[in-house]
């Protein structure tokens, strides 16, 4: 365990033993009025799992210019939100300091840490996972909350748009796997924030990679229960992770012709998979999962760092996991297009549009089928409140 200081930031680190990492990264975000030592032993745990922890010091905290009397009532109302929202919005200048790939890192964080996680994987959908833990991912329903816990007036029209800016329910939903843990007889922060975040991405909006879990008779408390489950999660995660291959043999495997079956004719399977050999502007791509080949994204090279999805296909027992969504991410991190394109079809556009992409209608370009083109640009980082 170490202490770096980095530009302006500064950050705890534990690395775990030679030969035994993951390849992840855990970023964990302590809560309102605590500090990051507190955190050192948790630090060390994931470390030991296999993956880099770093616990960084917040802005108002630490050695971060910290308030004085933080749990005064008119502090806390100040500087809790302001603590969020800054760390939020100095997010990616922080991941160019740390030097790691995002689809690698893990946002996670225990009270207004959770809040700053989710607040984070909002903008950053690259990331390869969210856990809040006693926090929430609905920022203007908690403020409301809070307000009239205290009593306040309700939030006026101008200041109501500062919490939509980073409020997660005003953004895409996550694709990467979500961990939502709180104790129900939260009394700091409610537990109708996390219940409400986790409706909002299952029953809004179809997200299934998310796990919630309650536990009785806890208050704002981070439980030794809460790490146990925490660090499993993160095991389960480690054990799914998709592993990204270049198919480059001259002789179709068994798995790629039967993945291709489902998107192309079979008449045109070997045709197909010879054009990615052949042309130097396409790549196919073969996805691994805990050893065996589960799908494969086809691309072309295009004028203006364009990509174009030409073949996408995944093996029917694996279609329940989200795979589709790590793979296009996966390759969105390895080449960086300034946009990724694709045309589908009415069945596919859900798929699309959850991954980020804007969708326009083609028109009837066969008698009878509609088709769609599909765009994502890649995302340009909002420019902080001053």
């Amino acid at each position: 365990m170490k202490k770096v200081n980095k530009g302006r930031f500064a950050y705890y680190i534990a690395e775990p033993a030679a030969g035994k990492g993951t390849g992840l990264t855990v970023i964990f975000y302590h809560g309102w009025g605590t500090c990051a030592k507190n955190y050192l032993d948790l630090a060390g745990k994931i470390a030991e799992e296999g993956y880099v922890a770093i616990v960084p010091e917040l802005v108002y905290h630490d050695t971060r210019h910290p308030v004085e009397n933080p749990f005064r009532q008119e502090t806390v109302q100040e500087y809790f939100w302001k603590t969020i929202f800054e760390s939020i919005d100095e997010f990616e200048e922080f991941m160019q300091e740390l030097g790691i790939l995002a689809s690698k890192t893990i946002v996670a964080g225990n009270s207004m840490g959770g809040f700053i996680a989710a607040g984070i994987m909002a903008r950053h959908k690259q990331l390869g996972g969210l856990a809040s833990i006693n926090g929430s991912g609905s920022f203007l329903l908690m403020e409301r909350v809070f307000r009239k816990r205290d009593r306040r007036p309700g939030i006026a029209l101008e200041a109501e748009r500062l919490w939509k800016k980073y409020d997660p329910l005003e953004q895409q939903i996550p694709t990467a796997p979500v961990l939502l843990l709180h104790g129900k007889a939260d009394q700091t922060i409610p537990v109708e924030g996390q219940m409400h975040y986790y409706q909002y991405l299952t029953e809004k909006n179809g997200f299934q990679n998310v796990q919630f879990k309650l536990y009785e008779g806890v208050n704002h408390q981070f439980t030794d229960a809460m790490a146990a489950d925490f660090l499993a999660w993160l095991d389960n995660r480690n054990q799914h992770e998709l592993v990204l291959k270049e198919l480059v043999s001259p002789c179709i495997s068994r798995e790629i012709k039967e993945l291709l079956g489902y998107v192309t004719s079979l008449e045109k399977i070997e045709s197909e998979y010879v054009k990615y050999l052949d042309a130097a502007n396409r790549k196919l791509y073969g996805f691994e999962l805990e050893g065996e080949i589960v799908s494969c994204l086809g691309v072309e090279f295009q004028d203006g760092n364009q990509i174009e999805i030409k073949h996408i296909a995944i093996m029917p027992d694996a279609r329940e996991k989200l795979i589709g969504s790590s793979m296009i991410q996966a390759v969105f991190d390895k080449h960086s297009p300034y946009v990724m394109v694709a045309e589908t079809d009415q069945d596919a556009v859900g798929f699309y549009r959850k991954n980020g992409f804007t969708i326009a209608s083609l028109g009837e370009k066969y008698p009878g089928i509609e088709r769609f083109w599909c765009e994502r640009k890649m995302v340009v980082e909002q420019t902080p409140i001053s």
